[in-house]
C-alpha cells in the first residue's frame, strides 16, 4: 500500500507568518488554488481512502484533492497540528530573532526544545503518529492499495520520524511547504520513505516555519 502524506495548503496566518499549531484557521484563497494544482497533479492517483486532520484548514484541503471521487474522509484527532499551547499566533520573524523565546528552539535548535505553556513535546507528537501508524495505517494494508492522508507541517515531520527514526535534533532537516506531497510504502507491516515533500506549483514566497 502506498500512503501520500499532504499538507494542507495556505493560510493566511501562513502568509502573515504566524504560528498556527491547532489554531483552526481556514484556507486562503491562493491555499486553494494550490490545493486545485495539486489534486489535478494527482488525478490518476487511485485513492482508496481518506484519512485528515479534523482541522479546517486540512478538512478543506482534502475535500478539494477528492472533489471529484465517491470518497468519504475520515477525520482523525492524531492528525491534528502538533499544539504550541500560549505561543501559537507569535510572529515567525520574532521568534527567529529572539533565542529567549520557547519557540526559537523548535525552530532552531529541536532536539532541545520545551513547548510553551500547554504546548506538547515531540515525545508526544510522536506517540500520536506512531498510534495513529500502528491502529490505520498498517491494518488498512490488508483492505486498500492507496491511502490519502492530509495534515499539517509538523504532524507530517513526526509520521516522519516513525518511519526513519531520526532523532528530533534533525526535525527540519526537510521542510513540508503548503501541499507538499510526502509517499510512503507499507509493506508488510513496514512503512519506507518513497519521497518527499514534492510541491506541483511554481513556488512562491512562502512561509514554511
Amino acid at each position: 500500500m502506498k500512503i501520500y502524506f499532504i499538507r494542507h495548503g495556505e493560510t493566511i496566518w501562513n502568509k502573515e507568518k504566524k504560528i498556527q499549531g491547532q489554531s483552526d484557521i481556514p484556507l486562503n484563497e491562493y491555499g486553494r488554488e494550490l490545493a486545485y494544482i495539486t489534486a489535478d497533479a494527482l488525478k490518476d492517483i487511485p485513492f482508496d481512502v481518506v484519512y485528515s486532520s479534523p482541522l479546517i484548514r486540512a478538512k478543506e484541503t482534502a475535500d478539494i484533492l477528492v472533489k471529484d471521487r465517491n470518497l468519504e474522509i475520515h477525520t482523525d484527532k492524531r492528525l491534528v497540528e502538533m499544539s504550541f499551547g500560549e505561543g501559537e499566533g507569535e510572529s515567525l520573524p520574532e521568534i527567529h530573532a529572539h533565542p529567549e523565546m520557547k519557540l526559537y528552539n523548535f525552530i532552531h535548535n529541536p532536539g532541545i526544545y520545551t513547548p510553551p505553556t500547554d504546548g506538547e513535546t515531540f515525545e508526544e507528537l510522536y506517540a500520536r503518529c506512531k498510534s495513529f501508524i500502528e491502529d490505520i495505517i498498517i491494518p488498512a494494508e490488508k483492505k486498500y492499495d492507496t491511502m490519502l492522508l492530509v495534515g499539517h507541517g509538523a504532524l507530517i515531520r513526526g509520521m516522519i520520524h516513525c518511519i526513519n527514526h531520526r532523532p528530533s535534533k534533525d526535525f527540519w532537516i526537510v521542510t513540508h511547504k503548503n501541499c507538499a506531497v510526502t509517499i510512503c510504502d507499507c509493506i508488510d507491516g513496514k512503512l519506507t520513505l518513497l519521497e518527499e515533500a514534492k510541491i506541483f506549483y511554481h513556488e512562491e514566497t512562502q512561509a514554511t516555519w
